[in-house]
């Protein structure tokens, strides 16, 4: 993330804004090395999800799903 989106983050107060946030951004994923095994972390970013993938795609895979699902949630509650 740049600096001004790292503030434009800071700044947002809902989840499922932010949500929306990250996934403009995109979802990579990173070897995880403070785990016992050897898992990918998604992240977008400097902001590490907490969703993990024995491969970088199922990590990305998985984190874009969580976010997609966040961002969703006040959007089902309206209804």
């Amino acid at each position: 993330m740049t600096n001004d989106q790292m503030e434009a983050w800071e700044k947002i107060g809902s989840v499922s804004d932010r949500a929306k946030f990250l996934l403009s951004i995109g979802v990579t994923a990173e070897l995880e090395t403070d785990e016992p095994n050897l898992e990918f972390r998604a992240c977008v970013g400097d902001v590490r999800l907490p969703i993990t993938g024995a491969t970088k795609l199922t990590a990305i895979e998985r984190g874009t799903t969580w976010l997609q699902e966040k961002a969703s949630e006040n959007e089902e509650e309206k209804k």
